[in-house]
């Protein structure tokens, strides 16, 4: 570190559009785990309805799930930065954002229903 080098001044920190981009989409991020979290915890209602040793078999992939989506979370930023650099005028978080928040949630629901079909039909002992 260089203690002699002019320190960045905090207008060209608020111009850097990548900073824009990690912080609104970090912003989003919390109610994106509570909006998830609802149909999750159905799902587990759902799930373990009837037989309650069955928590531990939903508690371990839905903790591996919620790993995954975080982690698909970050194609969101990367979308959005990929169309600021095609286009400076294209605004597409809020597309991309719900975009990921339903496909997530379709993809819980997959598994309530497979959870519900299971039960119904005793499939799973």
């Amino acid at each position: 570190m260089d203690v002699y080098q002019t320190p960045i001044s905090s207008t060209e920190e608020e111009t850097n559009p990548y900073r824009e981009i990690v912080i609104g989409w970090e912003k989003l991020r919390l109610r994106y785990n509570l909006i998830l979290l609802i149909p999750g915890l159905l799902t587990l209602v759902i799930w373990i309805h009837q037989d309650l040793s069955q928590l531990i078999l939903f508690i371990i992939p839905s903790i591996f799930f919620a790993i995954g989506a975080n982690c698909c979370y970050l194609l969101g930023p990367l979308a959005e930065l990929y169309g600021k650099a095609l286009s400076k005028d294209l605004h597409l978080r809020r597309l991309l954002y719900w975009a990921g928040v339903i496909f997530s949630i379709l993809i819980i629901a997959g598994f309530a229903i497979l959870a519900s079909i299971t039960t119904s039909f005793g499939l799973v002992d």
